[in-house]
């Protein structure tokens, strides 16, 4: 009897994981087919950076445009980032300059790029919990990178709401165990706005650091 309690118990193990990995199959899919149709995405955010070793914590505020062909631009009060695909620019407003570098892929993965375009391509999901605050369920997604030799990140988590898969939390975590966490505050699908906004404008008087050579 307790063989069989044993076989029965592993039998319904691996029927619940299959049904899980189908769900989350299911939810991927769905994601990636109201995301594909987004041209650019515009959000307001709050950051909140964790630091294991040390255990500080500091929050800043901040907006990012977003497209699938990974242009992006962050600014928050302390910098602004810009990329057009080709070339990427960091303005750090407390020290007066602008780095200039070749755009690389891995620096895609901190602006809620490939996650929401790419996600079967870049990463093994896992339904991690699904919650039902205010009578709407919230699914809490795991995300890990197939090649984490390209990624900075060990794991990112998404929270997103269930059916219209709008975006309400994203938590990366690096490999020393600290952690970027991004709450979700506007979001606009594909405004209008100039194509300028995914090159950087050098103020005058600023310091020019350029390592593209």
């Amino acid at each position: 009897m307790k063989k069989l309690y044993f076989i029965g118990l592993i039998i319904l193990l691996s029927l619940y994981q299959l049904d899980a990995k189908e769900d989350v199959d299911q939810i991927i899919k769905d994601i990636q087919n109201k995301y594909k149709k987004v041209e650019l995405m515009h959000v307001d955010f709050k950051q909140i950076n964790r630091f294991k070793l040390t255990g500080l914590e500091n929050e800043i505020y901040g907006t990012l445009w977003v497209t699938q062909n990974d242009n992006f631009r962050l600014e928050t009060e302390d910098q602004v980032m810009v990329s057009d695909g080709e070339s990427f620019w960091r303005y750090n407003k407390l020290e007066n300059q602008v780095l200039i570098d070749y755009a690389k892929k891995s620096q895609q993965d901190v602006f809620l790029n490939n996650f929401l375009f790419k996600i079967s391509d870049f990463y093994y999901t896992q339904i991690v919990s699904k919650t039902k605050p205010d009578k709407i369920n919230i699914y809490e997604i795991k995300l890990t990178p197939k090649n984490p030799d390209d990624s900075f990140f060990n794991h990112i988590k998404v929270w997103l709401t269930d059916k219209n898969w709008d975006l309400k939390r994203v938590v990366y975590v690096d490999v020393n165990e600290n952690e970027v966490e991004y709450l979700i505050g506007k979001i606009e699908i594909n405004p209008q706005v100039s194509a300028d906004i995914f090159h950087f404008k050098i103020p005058e008087g600023i310091e020019v650091v350029d390592l593209r050579f």
